[in-house]
C-alpha cells in the first residue's frame, strides 16, 4: 500500500513513518511541496496524509495533482489549523477526511482504514433529465456544456444523483460529501445546494434540485 507522507517536521515524519511502515504501508516522505509533487508525478499513491502549512507552495497543491491524477484516491489532511472554517475549506477543496495536530496515532491510523475500506469510485456515467455525470473523470455535463463546478459541488451533485428520485438529509449529505460526522454549525450543505442550483439554471438545467421541507433534498429522476 503505497501512502504519500507531506511533512516538513523532520522528527514528526520519522515517528510517523515509522508508524505507518508497521501498519503495513509503504512510505514516500516529502518535505516540501515540489518534492511531494515530483513523487507524485513518478509514483501511484493508494493513500495520502498532507500537512498544508509546507516549503513551496502548500499541501493543496499536491491535493490537486493528486485529485488530477487519480479522483478516487483517499486524502487526510493532518494539519494545526484547527477552526472550523479551515476544516470546511479543506473538505470542500477535495480532502477526504482532516485531523487537527496534536493527534493520537491510533487515531490516524484508524482514519486511514476507514477511507481505505470505501467503495471504490463509481465509473457508470450517471443521467438525470438533461445531465451527464461521470464520475470517473469527475465531469458533469446539461447538455452539451460542462458545468464548472467546484470539487464539493461535483461530490453533492453525484451524491444526489446516485439516488435520485429519492430524499437525502442534511445529515447525510453532510456524512457522505464532507465525512462529517458532527453538526459544524454552519449552513454548508444549504449553500452549496444553492450554489449549484445556480450553475444548473445558467447551463438550462434549472429545477432539478428539489426541497423537501424539514427533510432535505432529492434530485429529480
Amino acid at each position: 500500500m503505497q501512502l504519500l507522507l507531506l511533512e516538513d517536521d523532520r522528527e514528526l515524519a520519522s515517528t510517523l513513518a515509522s508508524g505507518l511502515e508497521r501498519s503495513g504501508y509503504a512510505v514516500a516522505h516529502a518535505e516540501t511541496c515540489p518534492a511531494a509533487l515530483d513523487r507524485v508525478a513518478r509514483t501511484r499513491f493508494d493513500v495520502a496524509v498532507l500537512d498544508l502549512m509546507v516549503p513551496g507552495g502548500g499541501g493543496y497543491r499536491v491535493l490537486d495533482l493528486l485529485r488530477a491524477r487519480n479522483p478516487g484516491l483517499p486524502v487526510l489532511i493532518l494539519t494545526a489549523r484547527d477552526s472550523v472554517s479551515d476544516r470546511v475549506e479543506g473538505l470542500e477543496r477535495g480532502a477526504d477526511d482532516y485531523l487537527v495536530k496534536p493527534f493520537a496515532f491510533v487515531e490516524l491510523a484508524a482514519r486511514l482504514s476507514a477511507l481505505l475500506r470505501r467503495p471504490a469510485v463509481r465509473v457508470e456515467v450517471l443521467r438525470a433529465g438533461p445531465l451527464e455525470i461521470d464520475p470517473l473523470h469527475r465531469r458533469a455535463l446539461a447538455g452539451s456544456e460542462v458545468l464548472n463546478l467546484t470539487p464539493k459541488e461535483f461530490e453533492l451533485l453525484l451524491c444526489l444523483a446516485s439516488r435520485s428520485g429519492e430524499v437525502m438529509t442534511r445529515k447525510e449529505l453532510l456524512e457522505v460529501v464532507w465525512n462529517y460526522r458532527f453538526d459544524p454549525g454552519t449552513n454548508v450543505v444549504d449553500v452549496h445546494v444553492t450554489r449549484l442550483r445556480r450553475k444548473l439554471e445558467g447551463a438550462g438545467a434549472g429545477g432539478l434540485i428539489r426541497t423537501v421541507r424539514g427533510m432535505g433534498y432529492a434530485l429529480s429522476a
